[in-house]
């Protein structure tokens, strides 16, 4: 059974002792089938009536301030003394009273949990759309720095040891010395270890950078540290954050001109 509104009154109404028969039914059927939202929204009821009945205690004036009170008002405006109504109607109308602001007090927070709950779901769905646009936009600037060049190049570079599964391809410019890495399945890393990307060159690696990747394993990098544009080789080992001058890491990608 759906949650609605109608079951937070039943509720509230319930968590005053006034709910009977059908609805009280109904209200525990809901609750069996399982409703976090009314399951909660009960017990903070519950704890609000039982602190308004502990609270609820008659107090007594002092006797001098009574008297205090009437001789202030003089002779001829003392009030003729009424008995106070103590009838079950009045206190009736009383809970009922009460009841009634418990009810729109219960229900005005559980909607305003509501509204929280879809605000910081809407906050979530719009970053990531921020996201996936500034990544787009970035995938169209290194476009047009090195995919878009004559004398571009490829290589495919597959896994490798502790990730055999991880995938890549670096795009090179010879003549801009610019290169992209666009790799995916790689696993995310310690906050003080780093992915490095290493060009061949003679036989030996260089330095090319270190990147991050993204919780799904993903990355896009630009390297601009190629030192010739003569590739032969590249590879990616896992390096302490900011990477070395020379690899000491496992290796997790490796390919070869094709």
């Amino acid at each position: 059974m759906a949650h609605s509104e109608r079951f937070e009154e039943l509720v509230a109404a319930s968590s005053l002792g006034i709910l009977e028969g059908a609805e009280q039914a109904e209200l525990a059927r809901h609750l069996a089938q399982g409703c976090p939202t009314c399951e909660e929204l009960l017990r903070d009821l519950r704890a609000a009536a039982a602190a308004m009945a502990s609270g609820a205690r008659p107090v007594t004036p002092p006797a001098h301030l009574r008297r205090s009170i009437l001789d202030s008002l003089g002779p001829a405006r003392l009030p003729a003394a009424r008995p106070v109504s103590t009838s079950p109607s009045a206190w009736r109308a009383f809970a009922a009273a009460a009841a009634l602001l418990l009810v729109a007090v219960g229900l005005d927070d559980a909607k305003q949990r509501r509204q929280g709950e879809e605000m910081r779901s809407q906050s979530a769905a719009l970053a990531g759309r921020l996201q996936t646009a500034e990544t787009a936009l970035a995938e169209r600037v290194l476009r047009a720095r090195v995919l878009e060049s004559d004398d571009v190049q490829m290589m495919l570079l597959g896994g490798k040891g502790p990730q055999p599964d991880a995938r890549a391809r670096v795009f090179w410019s010879p003549r801009a010395r610019r290169g992209i890495l666009v790799a995916s399945n790689l696993a995310a890393l310690p906050a003080d270890r780093q992915y490095e990307l290493w060009v061949f060159l003679d036989g030996k690696p260089v330095n090319a950078g270190v990147f991050d990747v993204d919780a799904s394993g993903r990355a896009l990098f630009e390297s601009t540290d190629f030192p010739r544009p003569d590739a032969q080789n590249f590879a990616v080992t896992i390096e302490p954050r900011g990477g070395l001058p020379a690899p000491s890491g496992p290796i997790v990608l490796v390919g070869s001109p094709a």
